[in-house]
């Protein structure tokens, strides 16, 4: 059974329960098969929109893109509490006791789900500054600050004036050098204005800026196109290749994308294939890999530093609790014997523009060594 199918029937049992239960709280006056139909498209209106500026490559309105996205976070706890609250409502029945009215408890669901999702909204928009001090095995010439972050998502929540206070941030935290490890762009090419590289070019960090692909910059467009945009926007691009930076004496090795498909349509370079490629073994590696499968390829190859994203940390409730099963480490930091191995929750957002049990982030790295 493929992946897309489960996806599909999780979907068709969500909207169907959903679209019910509110018509059995509000609409039963009404013809039930209209409401239902309207009520399923509308929940999933910010998945047709997706579908639709992919396949039709046009760029859908913001306003419209973040009502659907409001819409759909909404419906998401509406379900959710339906689900508890119905449980509640058979016990109630199992024990002969009479529970709330449907209306009533529509009306405390859809109240409570509105109030987390605007709380939601205004936390995913607080940006936290998650500070590191790292000592590594090898020797470090100078003591030097990484600015680290991920999946931004241009072309879902990230308006140009909040990226303008993001990178506000950065700057004030005077780093040495800034990381962006993957997702930049969301979903289409089109989304990257002018407005967005006119920003990317203030970061103020004296090694520079360098950037990896994640899975979204393959939905987003080709691959060639897209690096052009990044290098105009003042981003050195590492996509399965290996840099030294000598001012500060480290190796970065720039991952390409674990879920990809390039455009050669071919599998990524091996670590110890990338690793060939550092030719004093003696100096710090840091690893930029978006997608954080396992620390065993940082480790294998004695690496000092790993950066990656992908995770959001599940971004909102449940969510977090279910990626922090599904990945060795779904953010944070876990030090393995020198092998500092770091997962952004991520700047930005997919979807839901809300973040509930979760933070976005930038992190700050001061590196020292032995």
């Amino acid at each position: 059974m493929s992946m897309l199918f489960l996806i599909l029937l999780q979907d068709i049992v969500f909207t169907i329960y959903l679209s019910y239960r509110l018509y059995q709280s509000f609409f039963t006056k009404y013809n039930r098969a209209l409401i239902i139909s309207s009520i399923m498209v509308t929940s999933n209106l910010f998945i047709i929109l997706k579908i639709i500026s992919k396949n039709a490559d046009i760029v859908i309105p913001y306003i419209l893109n973040f009502i659907s996205t409001i819409i759909f976070a909404v419906c998401i706890y509406i379900f959710m509490l339906y689900l508890v609250t119905d449980i509640i409502r058979i016990i109630f029945k199992r024990l002969h006791k009479q529970f709330i009215s449907h209306y009533i408890q529509g009306l405390i669901v859809t109240i409570t789900a509105v109030l987390v999702c605007a709380l939601g909204y205004l936390n995913s928009h607080t940006t936290k500054i998650n500070e590191y001090n790292i000592v590594l095995n090898k020797e470090v010439i100078e003591p030097f600050k990484i600015a680290a972050l991920s999946d931004i998502h241009i072309g879902s929540d990230m308006t140009s004036s909040r990226l303008y206070k993001e990178i506000k941030l950065i700057n004030d935290i005077k780093p040495d050098i800034v990381f962006i490890a993957g997702d930049i762009i969301d979903n289409n090419i089109k989304d990257y204005k002018e407005e967005y590289i006119k920003e990317f070019q203030k970061i103020n960090a004296p090694l520079g800026t360098y950037v990896v692909f994640g899975n979204h910059e393959y939905y987003s467009g080709n691959q060639a196109d897209i690096i052009k945009l990044f290098e105009k926007s003042g981003f050195h691009v590492l996509v399965d290749n290996v840099t030294y930076i000598p001012e500060k004496e480290f190796y970065i090795i720039g991952r390409d994308s674990l879920r990809h498909t390039n455009s050669k349509n071919d599998e990524r370079t091996s670590i110890e294939t990338l690793y060939k490629q550092v030719e004093d073994k003696t100096k710090p590696v840091i690893i930029l890999d978006h997608i954080p499968k396992s620390s065993l390829d940082g480790r294998k190859i004695n690496a000092d530093i790993q950066i990656s994203g992908h995770t959001h940390d599940g971004q909102f409730f449940p969510g977090n609790l279910i990626v922090n099963k599904m990945y060795e480490l779904s953010h944070g930091m876990k030090n393995y014997d020198g092998f500092h191995y770091f997962v952004s929750s991520g700047l930005g957002l997919w979807g839901p523009p809300i973040r509930i049990g979760t933070d976005s982030e930038i992190l700050i790295i001061n590196v020292t060594g032995k």
